[in-house]
């Protein structure tokens, strides 16, 4: 038998479990070839082993090294080219976290995400495994601050969870997505107003937003914390504000596809990779969560009701107009355009016209929005309350100066004016 084959292969303390599991695992497949001509399409392993890996963020070679072979042989496993030896399998399902069953599932039905259901301490939220894994230097300073984040809520005995659900069932799909957008912002007790500050309202609502400066190539990034429902949210400092509040609601969607993934114990939305025979790009889960945060941020009903009470007629508008009226939203101007043709606000020949003056702009000032439609924000207000908060305890007015040399180190505003070094 094949398994016996590989079994021959691996180590003697665990040949026998290995023998045992794959003999049950075959059992549960119900294969139906004879033993003398058994041609067994085992592609699924790697599938299993390519999508475990990118939910954690790592390189192929990251993977290699830790279950000790070479990249390219560990690329035909995912790719289905190669069957693994049970010694693979052993070190593979120990490295990955998971069972070999987990290995084995042959359906989505059957894949499960069993480092995600027990884990007790934050982790990174990624969008399907399209996310690029963070820069070492970015993974402490995320550690170091959450550390003293979570401290500074002991000391004040401060709230931990977070005041809105993040567990919220949807459909994976373009209309899914904006009807979630509606659900949440309902939750957040905004429905279709307008809102001037998001930072102050999802502190409002208990997450911990942290502004930061790090490198230009990333953009923010962000932490599901199990045990309290809630998430850190990291975003760059020398984004420009409209950046920030997109990726500030972009990593909302990315936690809440991310929760709703480990609870349906399936993947929801499909890779880059897959194929479409419309010729249409995937709706992977990178492009929900920015579906989601594009209706978050521009709901439709407030869009179209704003245009309304305003008389604006489809052919009129300007580029002035488009900078006035999208700064009520927070977003960028592209942005605040794309979302007025979908919503037929706009007569489409002007599209175009506004959106070359948009990027003829963009191009001269890398990105940056128009200066009188800038929003301005107030960064890292929860971080700064419990600072202060804290210093007013008499146990924990130590601990607190500590978490401060912390935060300067890192060049956490308002902590450290000075925000010119790079992670």
């Amino acid at each position: 038998m094949w398994w016996s084959f590989y079994v021959l292969h691996a180590p003697r303390t665990i040949s026998c479990y290995i023998s045992v599991e794959i003999k049950i695992i075959l059992t549960k497949t119900r294969l139906k070839s004879t033993c003398e001509n058994m041609k067994i399409d085992l592609g699924f392993i790697g599938k299993n082993v390519r999508k475990l890996r990118r939910q954690r963020s790592w390189t192929m070679a990251k993977l290699a090294a830790k279950v000790g072979m070479s990249e390219a042989p560990l690329g035909r496993i995912e790719r289905g080219v190669n069957a693994p030896s049970a010694s693979v399998i052993y070190r593979l399902s120990k490295e990955l976290g998971v069972s070999v069953d987990t290995l084995f599932a042959e359906d989505n039905q059957n894949f499960r995400y069993p480092q995600y259901e027990k884990a007790r301490d934050p982790f990174p939220a990624t969008a399907g495994g399209e996310d690029e894994e963070l820069p070492s230097r970015i993974k402490t300073m995320s550690h170091d601050i959450i550390e003293a984040f979570c401290a500074l809520e002991d000391i004040c005995n401060a709230q931990k969870r977070a005041n809105i659900p993040l567990l919220v069932p949807f459909d994976p799909t373009p209309d899914g997505m904006e009807a979630l957008s509606e659900k949440v912002r309902y939750f957040a007790g905004i429905e279709h107003g307008i809102v001037f500050d998001y930072f102050e309202l999802f502190e409002t609502l208990g997450f911990r937003v942290v502004v930061v400066p790090m490198s230009k190539d990333v953009h923010s990034f962000s932490y599901y914390d199990p045990p309290n429902q809630n998430a850190f949210f990291f975003l760059n400092a020398r984004k420009n504000p409209e950046r920030q509040l997109f990726c500030l609601v972009y990593e909302l969607g990315k936690i809440l596809i991310l929760t709703h993934t480990i609870q349906q114990g399936v993947e929801l939305f499909q890779t880059d990779a897959a194929s479409d025979p419309s010729g249409e790009k995937p709706f992977t889960a990178h492009r929900a969560a920015r579906r989601f945060a594009a209706t978050f941020l521009m709901p439709a009903k407030a869009v179209s009701d704003t245009v309304k009470q305003l008389g604006i007629q489809k052919k009129y508008w300007s580029y002035e107009l488009l900078l006035r009226i999208k700064h009520r939203f927070g977003v960028s101007v592209e942005a605040f355009l794309y979302r007025l043709n979908e919503l037929d606000l706009i007569d489409p020949s002007l599209v175009q016209p506004l959106k070359a003056k948009i990027h003829k702009y963009y191009g001269k000032t890398d990105f940056g929005e128009p200066d009188l439609s800038r929003r301005l924000l107030t960064p890292n207000g929860r971080l700064l309350d419990l600072v202060l908060t804290g210093k007013e305890s008499e146990e924990g007015h130590k601990e607190v100066l500590e978490i401060e040399k912390v935060l300067k180190k890192w060049k956490v505003h308002p902590f450290s004016r000075q925000a010119k070094g790079n992670l």
